[in-house]
This record gives C-alpha cells, structure tokens and sequence, in this order.
C-alpha cells in the first residue's frame, strides 16, 4: 500500500470503511489477541465514534494486498472483530473503501452493531457539519465553546464540551463540561452547560451558558 496516503478530515472517515496495512500498533493488538495470520498484511476495518473513546477504527478482516487487485479475505472475525478495536490515529496507512468495494465484500449488510454507538440524539449532532470547527481533532462529539461569566470582571474562558444532544428546533446543545475552568464560574468538569451559536466581531462562535438561557 502507498504510505503516501491522503489526508482525511474526521468528517471523511467516520463510519466509512477503510483497508489499511498492519503497521507496528494492529500488529500489538491482533498478537495480544491471538488473532495475528501470517498470510495477511492488510486488515479491513470501519471508522466510528465512540461517545467518550473518540474515532475508533474496528478491524473486520484480516487480508492480503496486492497492487492493482481487491483485497484477498484470510480471516473474518467474529462478532464483526468487536474485540478488536484501536484509536483511528493508530490506522496508517490505510485507503478508503467506496461504497461500491464495500458492497462487493457484504460489509455494509455488517453495520447493524453500529446502532449502539449512534442513538438518534448522536446522529443529529454528528451530521451538524456547523459545529465541525469547533470539533476536537479525533474526538467527534466534543467541542470548543466560550464559557460566558454572570459578571463583568471574570474573563471569558474556552472549554471543551461534550455535545449530548439538541433542541427540537436545532438551536440549543447540551453537553458535559470537560475541564474546569479557572476561574470561578460556579461550574466544575461533568457539569451540564447549554451551548449555542452567537456572532462575535462579524465572527460565529460557539458560546456555552451556565444555566438553561
């Protein structure tokens, strides 16, 4: 496989599969389950988000590549290699596969597990491509906001949220605070704050309240 991979936005490969090579970290966590072929230098997998772990990358199959030809199947794990799990930034190199590659390995009649990881509430919020800047790097669900003070000698902080869910009219999230601030907000990490979009010098923000506005 090219190690001159593309570079993909988090947007690109959630839930998508992907064919990557085994590199030195699939190659621990396949050993350490006893699950290593000897045959196989590629592994298939699927790119989803874990609400707390971030992008995780679940390997499917074991397989062997070779250039110009569709990848050959050694090994399909079962329980759709739930056992077998790493974080997405530990997946290099590795290619996307089409929907069309996908369909021609059964994969996508595969996904029926992913419903544990994306209730209604997540999907709505994950298909938000607004809050996609705010979005922390290999974390899908959490975002930067503004925490806003009740007086005006307490400055303005940016924390990390973790987005929960929205207002029936898309207007309002609400999510756990994830670092405590430093200054005194009346607020500490686990926390639940409101979030919202608001406009700031010609800019959009993402402002989070301490209580319910």
């Amino acid at each position: 496989m090219n190690e001159r991979m593309p570079h993909y936005t988090d947007r690109e490969i959630v839930n998508r599969w992907a064919l990557a090579a085994i590199n030195p970290a699939i190659s621990r966590l396949l050993s350490g389950k006893g699950t290593m072929d000897p045959g196989a230098d590629g592994c298939i997998g699927f790119f989803y988000v874990d609400h707390t772990e971030g992008i995780m990358f679940r390997i499917h199959s074991l397989c062997r590549i070779e250039p110009g030809k569709p990848p050959e199947i050694m090994v399909d794990f079962e329980n759709h290699g739930e056992s077998l799990v790493l974080p997405s930034d530990e997946v290099a190199p590795y290619t996307l596969l089409s929907n069309k590659a996908a369909n021609d390995h059964s994969l996508l009649e595969e996904q029926r597990w992913l419903l544990f990881y994306e209730p209604e509430a997540f999907h709505a919020l994950r298909t938000r491509v607004d809050l996609d800047r705010f979005r922390a790097s290999g974390y899908f669900d959490d975002a930067s906001a503004i925490l806003c003070p009740h007086d005006q000698e307490t400055i303005p902080e940016v924390v990390w949220v973790r987005l929960e869910d929205q207002s029936c009219n898309g207007a309002y999230f609400r999510g756990t605070l994830l670092n405590a601030p430093h200054a005194n907000f009346g607020v500490h990490g686990g926390d639940m704050l409101m979030v919202r979009f608001a406009e700031h010098e010609g800019e959009r923000i993402l402002v989070a309240d301490t209580v319910p506005p």
